[in-house]
């Protein structure tokens, strides 16, 4: 009786399935059959060829073309028991290139039947080998051809593997015989027990070793996330993975053997000793230990275990360490995130009670200032008066943008001309021994932004450096480039692809910035400058601009060489300036006005200004008894000012009232801060003019002429 085999055959092509059933049913055959025919000599067959025909195997092949028929013929195959020995399986088995039908069709095969030898065919030169690995293990019961191929090599593939697995398939059943004959034979080999004795010790002896190592081996590396080792009872290391030797700076994890666990521990700068910290229990869990190597920080998260002989003494340690240096800072970003929140609001509402109270200094001060003799002594002190409460006012500017509450104009612009302008002027002020390198790297800079803050963003950091270099001197180097995910220093992915940014970078050659103090550069009136040389507003400031403007910033510091600032915005595909944004020229004519403040100090101050101009000023300081005279004499009015925040009703609110009654009436909005004013939302209101408090007359005068001009 000849061997047969059962071959799968999967292959979308008809004429690939008939090549398969010819190549391994006939083509042997075929030969003999015509030389019978055609030859004038018939020679019998040998008695070698007879008994070697007698041997080959037969191959029935079940032809499929789909995956269900496939599924459906294995399936079919198993409940009558007569499994496959091997699948020929087109990889594509459809006509398109990125078809890879026949790899699933693999993979639910080989689920199906452990032991099925499987040859996956392509005439395609691209298929990766590594995702067929992947996909169909195990790569020992896995073979793939490259179509075109030669027939005998089908045929003794096929021959080789049929015969590869009869013989695993007897091997097996021998293993399964084999364990009865050895419990049958157990009873004689008791007889022997005494002369065996001696050796049956060494191999347990040896059995021992081998399952410390085998559980050593599972414990190191089953957990790859952790840095992980095992010492012996004098902390000489036995073995480790790569992530400890990653860790404690080793290249590769055969390095540290023999490495003293307590001696590394210390030379890594640990804040703690490992040995006192096992001195107690003999065991840490979770314990947070901090590596300081020079500038560098790691913070560690050290479980370690302390194994026991049987007269309670230490055998063996084994430690799993694990890097949360990264979750670390992003838990560290988070707290100072929500700080600066907090800050910025409660800045916010002292910024809008501070801006009430200067703009009563600052009114009165322009009152009397616009009525005292020029070069007088009261014109002196009006002055400085003023010149006090404009500090003052610029400020609360900072504090308000540090808050993310102050206004903001953004425009769509391009950064290049801007950078060098601010590069111009901050020339004068930098010392001569520091040198300043402009590096413009990209011509993809627009941005929507507003230009006077981004302003603010170069002198602070620019002063900044240029400050910190003023004994040594340096080289100061602002670059704008674009941004790659493979950069080095990359915006959080919570922002979207680091492509769509463009970074502006301002570096110096300076000391450096103290590492204890590093967490605490972005936090509101901190400052490592003398009284007098700083407010510690500005990096503050900056942080809060650049976050409003849905940017990033990032720190990088090199202690004993330098910082560096990165400033990621957001690019913009927009170059316009729209008409509103122009300035108009000041002019003054005659009208009757409505102002509107809860303030009454506020009301008094904008009447005078006001009156003083040629109006005729109504004041309320209420909104709701401002709508009441409003609807009472709605046409007696030329333009409305009112303030945002008042009670009962916001300025927003009386503005949309105060339109229902009168579309197209002139309206000036006017606060310390709101979160919710923005120049588009007032403007689909119908609000003509928004006035950040205090209120300057010339900025209050501007505005009215602006709109009075076009109504």
């Amino acid at each position: 009786m000849k061997t047969r085999f059962r071959v799968l055959a999967v292959d979308h092509d008809e004429s690939m399935l008939t090549l398969y059933r010819d190549i391994l049913c006939y083509e042997s055959e075929e030969p003999l059959a015509l030389e019978a025919l055609f030859s004038d000599e018939v020679r019998l067959p040998s008695r070698e060829e007879i008994d070697a025909e007698k041997t080959n195997p037969v191959f029935d092949i079940v032809q499929t073309s789909t995956p269900e028929d496939a599924l459906s013929a294995m399936m079919h195959a198993q409940k009558q028991g007569e499994p496959f020995t091997i699948a020929l399986i087109d990889i594509h088995l459809s006509g398109a290139e990125e078809s890879l039908k026949g790899l699933d069709v693999a993979a639910n095969v080989r689920a199906m039947d452990s032991n099925l030898e499987i040859v996956l065919l392509s005439a395609m030169h691209n298929i990766p080998l590594k995702e067929i690995n992947r996909r169909v293990p195990p790569p020992d019961k896995l073979l793939f051809i490259q179509k075109p191929f030669r027939s005998p090599e089908l045929k003794q593939i096929a021959l080789s593997l049929c015969s590869k697995w009869d013989v695993e398939n007897r091997l097996r059943d021998l293993n399964e015989t084999l364990a009865v004959k050895v419990e049958a034979r157990t009873s004689e080999l008791n007889a022997a027990n005494r002369r065996l004795r001696l050796d049956i010790a060494k191999r347990a002896a040896v059995l021992r070793q081998l399952q410390s190592s085998e559980q050593r081996y599972r414990l190191l590396f089953e957990k790859d996330i952790t840095g992980n080792f095992a010492a012996d009872s004098e902390g000489l290391i036995l073995d480790c993975n790569v992530a400890f030797a990653d860790l404690f700076g080793f290249t590769s994890p055969q390095d540290a053997h023999g490495m003293n666990i307590f001696t590394v521990w210390d030379g890594m700068g640990a804040s703690e000793s490992l040995r006192d910290l096992l001195a107690g229990l003999g065991r840490l869990s979770n314990q947070e230990v901090i590596f300081r190597h020079g500038a560098l920080r790691k913070y560690l998260l050290v479980s370690c275990d302390t194994v026991m002989d049987d007269s309670g003494q230490a055998q063996e340690y084994r430690g799993y360490i694990v890097d949360i240096s990264e979750p670390k800072r992003l838990e560290d970003q988070l707290r100072q995130s929500q700080k600066m929140e907090a800050l910025g609001t409660l800045a916010g509402g002292i910024a809008h009670d501070f801006n009430n109270i200067l703009g009563v200094i600052l009114g009165y001060a322009e009152i009397i200032e616009s009525s005292a003799e020029a070069e007088s002594g009261l014109d002196r002190r009006i002055k400085e008066i003023s010149r006090a409460g404009k500090r003052a006012r610029d400020l609360v500017t900072q504090i308000l943008n540090f808050s993310r509450q102050g206004p903001q104009e953004r425009h769509a612009m391009t950064l290049t001309p801007l950078i060098k302008e601010a590069l111009k002027m901050l020339r004068s002020s930098v010392p001569s021994n520091v040198e300043i390198i402009s590096r413009m790297e990209t011509d993809q800079d627009h941005v929507m932004a507003d230009p006077t803050q981004i302003h603010q963003i170069m002198l602070n950091l620019c002063g900044n450096a240029s400050f910190a270099m003023r004994g040594t001197g340096g080289t100061l180097t602002v670059t704008l480039a674009d941004v790659s995910s493979m950069d080095k220093v990359v915006p959080p992915e919570d922002l979207g692809n680091p492509e769509r940014f463009v970074r502006l970078t301002v570096a110096d050659t300076g000391p450096g910035i103290d590492p204890e103090v590093t967490d605490r550069v972005f936090d509101p009136f901190f400052t490592t400058k003398k009284q007098g040389e700083g407010t510690g507003m500005g990096l503050a400031m900056v942080h809060g601009i650049v976050k409003r403007h849905d940017g990033y910033l990032e720190l990088e510091n090199r202690p004993g060489h330098g910082a560096t600032f990165h400033v990621f915005l957001p690019k913009s595909s927009e170059i316009k300036l729209s008409d509103a944004d122009i300035p108009a020229d000041l002019v003054f004519r005659e009208g009757r006005i409505l102002f509107v403040d809860d303030e009454k100090p506020l009301t008094d101050i904008g009447r005078e200004m006001l009156e003083s101009c040629g109006f005729e000023v109504v004041t309320r300081t209420s909104s709701v008894e401002a709508l009441e005279a409003f609807k009472y004499k709605a046409n007696d009015f030329d333009l409305i000012i009112t303030d945002q925040t008042m009670p009962n009703m916001t300025g927003m609110e009386f503005a949309r009232e105060v339109l229902k009654l009168r579309p197209n009436i002139p309206i000036i909005l006017c606060t310390g801060f709101s979160d919710a004013v923005s120049y588009d939302r007032l403007r689909d209101i119908g609000i003509g003019e928004f006035i950040m408090k205090p209120i300057l007359k010339h900025d209050l005068m501007g505005a009215i002429s602006r709109l009075l001009a076009n109504s």
